[in-house]
């Protein structure tokens, strides 16, 4: 066996390898936590584990469209969450997230 028949089969190994991480990876994003609910307050959420300050902060993200209030009328309305939409700002998110940590 020549060096470059050596070369490719590790070179193979290397992407058989790469592609079952990726596969791995899209598993398990498709993974979707599941919530009660599809529509649930805000203190529904925190009971699941969320904090207050955390589910406020995404509230008064511009532009958002997972958060709002039951009546925007009145001031003392509950907050309500889509969660589908809620966890897809929070995987997007991550994402952002995992693309700004510096490497090597």
């Amino acid at each position: 066996m020549t060096v470059v028949e050596e070369n490719l089969e590790k070179l193979e190994i290397r992407v058989a390898a790469l592609e079952a991480q990726i596969n791995q990876r899209k598993e398990t994003r498709d993974e979707v936590p599941k919530y009660p609910k599809r529509i649930m307050r805000l203190n529904e959420l925190v009971k699941l584990g969320y904090t207050r300050e955390y589910l406020m902060k995404q509230y008064r993200i511009k532009g958002q469209k997972f958060a709002k209030k039951q009546d925007p009328m009145c001031r003392n309305s509950p907050i309500i969450f889509d969660t589908e939409l809620f966890e897809k700002q929070q995987q997007r998110q991550q994402e952002i997230e995992n693309l700004q940590i510096r490497r090597g």
